[in-house]
């Protein structure tokens, strides 16, 4: 910082301006970032659903598979499921391919979030496959080859979820597949409320709401999961 000669008149001013300038940049010790517990965020309370708003959805979760599935269009058959261990939640299924075609997808990868982070946090799986299966649980060649995705998460906090669910602070992830040639991608981004769930989802143009609780209480059918080790 550069001090005129002719400001000296005014010194005590200018002390005060060099303190405050060299307090700006300080960060109190006692508060660290806030470190996101993802659990606390993936899997909300069964009293909040099933869910309705422009789209229906109901959570199932399983304990012992450590496991997260959220049923859709109310079909049992239609479904996507996510699981997790000490470091990692991973992408296990969807079988509820877009425009409900019977098809279903799994990863060879499938890493998706860390169980904790603070700030803002990315991965790049760059080796990841996808296994495509067709409405008869068979094998798709043609749709199976190298995936690779891109995912970022990070903390809204009070974001206002709506329907009956309020402001929560919101976990959002960007997952992002992308054309290893171009690098090209068309991003999707999940909205997970505290305590709640998920609730949102979009992706260009579409925007897919479920916060509202209501709709029929429909299980999954596992029995249709082709994916091995269901």
């Amino acid at each position: 910082m550069r001090i005129r000669v002719s400001a000296i008149a005014n010194w005590p001013v200018i002390v005060v301006a060099v303190v405050c300038a060299g307090c700006a940049g300080i960060t109190s010790p006692s508060t660290p970032p806030q470190t996101v517990e993802v659990l606390d965020y993936l899997v909300g309370d069964a009293a909040l659903w099933p869910r309705i708003g422009n789209h229906y959805s109901n959570q199932i979760v399983d304990m012992a598979r450590r496991e997260v599935c959220w049923v859709k269009y109310a079909n049992p058959q239609r479904f996507e499921c996510w699981r997790w261990d000490d470091a990692f939640v991973y992408h296990a299924v969807d079988n509820a391919v877009d425009g409900d075609t019977g098809e279903s997808y799994t990863f060879t990868d499938g890493r998706w979030l860390p169980r904790r982070f603070s700030g803002m946090w990315s991965l790049n799986v760059a080796t990841n496959s996808i296994i495509w299966f067709n409405p008869r649980c068979r094998f798709d060649a043609q749709k199976s080859h190298g995936f690779p995705y891109r995912q970022r998460a990070w903390l809204e906090a009070n974001r206002d979820a709506g329907g009956d669910l309020g402001v929560r602070d919101t976990l959002v992830l960007e997952y992002a597949p992308y054309d290893p040639a171009s690098g090209r991608s068309n991003p999707e981004l999940f909205y997970f409320a505290r305590g709640a769930g998920w609730y949102e989802w979009k992706r260009e143009n579409a925007d897919l709401v479920f916060n509202r609780r209501g709709g029929p209480v429909v299980d999954m059918n596992r029995a249709v999961w082709c994916a091995s080790t269901p």
